[in-house]
């Protein structure tokens, strides 16, 4: 969810922002980097060799076996969630004007991701697996808890769906209307919102799934029965949509890095734009099979 900036000798934006800024920007980029491997890892695990509707109780039990997978799974929440907090900074720095509410929105942010970094770290490293999978949690036989995760993905869905449509109205009429929608600009301003669109898109799922991945301690019935909604057919849709969401944020993260550090690359970021754009389409399309086949055929 980083910017589109070039690093330029004596320039005010990129690596030569001062103080708490350079560092962000920095972070990005090394957090980026890292989470190509960590989270493209755990995407093609989970919706390419299996479906996340399999990731049920016994999946994760026998991954969390080995401690390597508990540290795997640990760095992908440390990078995943401070990316995705940095990148809800930059939003509200984009777009927020009044000082009061920045500093209001941007704590939030802070605290969100201090609470979830715990959570997250809570369940990777003191999961019982004996004590989970016998239902002996203080919350186990809960259902409601999965209800309401399950549910709320349902609401997200369909506010989805809706948003979607109406940006497909959108864009149609003025194509009809023979004008361009949004912009008057180039392609770098449609990259620059499909970026932060994107970022904020998985940022709410990976919060989600914090908190439905937490269930795995509260009792094995509960966490398999969160699980279960992700088979819904509903949902199946908007799965796509994750995977088709990260593989595009992370090819166009990949093309402002090379933009930043390739001088070259400048000149060819309309074409690395459409390069990202046909990726994300031709990457998509096999998860896209393997969840429809499990859940349809």
């Amino acid at each position: 969810m980083s910017a589109v900036v070039s690093e330029r000798p004596g320039s005010s934006v990129g690596a030569g922002m001062p103080g708490f800024d350079r560092f962000s920007w920095y972070f990005f980029r090394v957090s980026g980097l890292m989470l190509v491997l960590l989270a493209c890892g755990h995407l093609f695990i989970t919706h390419y060799l299996n479906v996340p509707s399999e990731t049920v109780f016994d999946f994760v039990a026998n991954r969390w076996a080995n401690p390597l997978w508990r540290l795997f799974d640990f760095l992908l929440l440390i990078m995943a969630v401070w990316h995705g907090i940095f990148g809800m900074r930059t939003v509200v720095i984009d777009w927020i004007r009044a000082p009061g509410w920045r500093l209001v929105l941007t704590s939030i942010a802070w605290v969100l991701g201090i609470i979830f970094t715990a959570m997250g770290t809570l369940t990777i490293f003191t999961f019982d697996e004996e004590a989970a999978r016998n239902n002996t949690g203080p919350l186990a036989g809960k259902m409601w808890i999965a209800d309401l995760i399950g549910y709320s993905l349902f609401a997200f869905a369909i506010l989805t769906y809706v948003g979607m449509a109406l940006i497909l109205i959108y864009v149609l009429r003025h194509i009809s209307l023979g004008t361009r929608p949004v912009y008057s600009g180039d392609l770098g301003q449609y990259a620059w919102v499909m970026h932060r669109a994107t970022g904020l898109g998985i940022l709410f799922f990976l919060l989600v799934h914090i908190i439905d991945i937490m269930l795995i301690g509260v009792g094995r019935d509960v966490y398999d029965e969160t699980v279960e909604f992700y088979g819904n057919r509903f949902l199946v849709v908007m799965e796509i949509l994750l995977v088709g969401a990260v593989i595009y944020h992370t090819l166009n993260g990949l093309r402002i890095i090379l933009i930043d550090f390739w001088p070259k690359a400048i000149h060819m970021q309309k074409k690395l734009f459409w390069i990202a754009i046909a990726g994300s389409v031709l990457l998509t399309l096999p998860a896209a099979w393997v969840i429809i086949e499990h859940e349809f055929l």
